[in-house]
């Protein structure tokens, strides 16, 4: 009788255990795995794509006019918030270590609120750190807001989501819809595609992403993954992967149609929280995160040394929409850009009244590229690129315009095995579309 239980709990041992290697095998392909795209534009004629001559004097003078770029998180929680842990050192030596140049903090509000100087940025290992806060608007939804004076403080802001936007506007603050699609009904944006005078939408969120793996049949290889990432300090790749959804995110769908309906910048959010802390360590920690998605900001100069100054100039980069997101790998990212032709691009977020658009992929680029044009959120093409190569797009009309590079992969057949979405440009704005 022993032997017989003996034997049936190896036999049941090993089929468990194939069963667990079949299903990792299978998460690990769905992931790695996706359609190869038709790599050229549309044969009728959307848009003409041409390759300019990095070294062509246009090309190295539009270079000049870029400006210096940081790299940051935006919607960070410290322990401020009442579900999460972390000290502002924690999330600057963390920022540090992931290359970022600044941090936006939403916590939750709590007492802090009304602490003089809750809002003040500071630097913290060389990072800069904007606090805000992750606020309620009645009806509405959440939004990252900046720029609240103290005295006007609110924990839920029942007036209209104008009336917010034109009191964080006037004071040169920063207002951004976060949560968009969320899972989470009493999160998610109730306020349709309507958004006036917000400044940003959130496109990608890893919080979300998180919550929409928690139902996905491939959660126990993401948790495995995630686990085991953490064990030898690799978190980031699987934190990253937890986006199965690549440039179909919800959150980014919408903001392509909010888009068509105003002005609105392109962003990505982290919303993490570090729920716990074991041995003195903040479980999960903020380092792998911050090196998911990145916020890529053109300013007018150099970063201020003073706080108060470098808040200033962040946050009107923010708001212009000079700003592109990048899933990884953010420092090869560095010099990619997506421009109209035209100086009538202006100080709105990048929107232009005519002419053509330009691109540039990042130099320091590993490996092939493949880059994705949209037009008002509708594919026109694919074409492949180099690193540091620069092209001249001629658009089909008038519209709001984006593209999209991805990591080129390893095309096998009708797949292509390692295809993923890298950077999200912010829209352009050609001719007679919406501003």
């Amino acid at each position: 009788m022993k032997k017989r239980l003996r034997a049936g709990l190896r036999v049941s041992f090993r089929l468990g255990l194939l069963v667990g290697v079949l299903y990792g095998i299978a998460g690990f392909l769905t992931l790695r795995l996706a359609p190869a795209p038709s790599v050229r534009l549309d044969a009728n004629g959307a848009a003409t794509v041409r390759a300019l001559d990095p070294a062509a004097a246009e090309v190295s003078a539009w270079i000049e006019t870029l400006g210096p770029e940081v790299r940051g998180a935006l919607s960070v929680h410290s322990g401020r918030s009442g579900d999460s842990e972390g000290t502002f050192d924690e999330i600057g030596e963390a920022a540090a270590r992931a290359g970022l140049d600044f941090v936006v903090l939403g916590d939750h509000p709590g007492e802090w609120l009304d602490e003089p100087g809750a809002f003040d940025p500071v630097r913290s290992a060389g990072a800069l750190l904007v606090p805000g806060q992750e606020l309620v608007i009645a009806d509405a939804g959440r939004v990252l807001a900046v720029g609240l004076a103290q005295d006007t403080l609110v924990r839920r802001w029942e007036g209209s989501v104008a009336q917010l936007a034109a009191r964080i506007d006037a004071v040169g603050g920063f207002v951004s819809v976060v949560h968009a699609r969320s899972p989470r009904g009493r999160e998610r944006w109730q306020a349709g595609l309507d958004a006036p005078g917000i400044h940003a939408w959130e496109s990608l969120d890893v919080s979300e992403m998180a919550r929409l793996r928690l139902a996905d049949r491939w959660v126990g290889y993401h948790l495995v993954s995630f686990l085991s990432g953490l064990v030898v300090g690799a978190a980031q790749g699987p934190v990253l992967r937890l986006n199965r959804e690549g440039t179909s995110a919800p959150g980014l769908l919408a903001y392509d149609s909010a888009r068509a309906r105003q002005p609105l910048v392109l962003t990505a959010g982290l919303n993490h929280h570090p729920k716990a802390r074991i041995a003195g360590r903040l479980i999960p920690p903020y380092t792998p995160f911050f090196r998911t998605f990145t916020n890529h900001v053109r300013l007018r100069g150099t970063l201020p040394a003073d706080a108060w100054d470098a808040r200033a100039q962040l946050l009107e980069g923010l708001r212009r929409g000079h700003v592109f997101v990048s899933i990884g790998d953010a420092a090869e990212a560095a010099g990619f850009a997506f421009e109209a032709t035209t100086d009538a691009v202006g100080e709105t977020a990048s929107s232009a009244s005519g002419g053509g658009l330009r691109l540039r992929l990042p130099p320091q680029a590993s490996g092939g590229l493949l880059v994705r044009l949209l037009k008002d959120g509708e594919e026109l093409g694919w074409w492949a690129g180099e690193p540091g190569q620069a092209f001249a797009v001629e658009p089909s009309g008038a519209g709001v315009y984006r593209v999209e590079v991805a990591r080129a992969g390893i095309p096998l057949g009708r797949w292509r095995y390692g295809l993923r979405p890298w950077i999200l440009s912010n829209a352009v704005v050609v001719g007679g579309a919406p501003p």
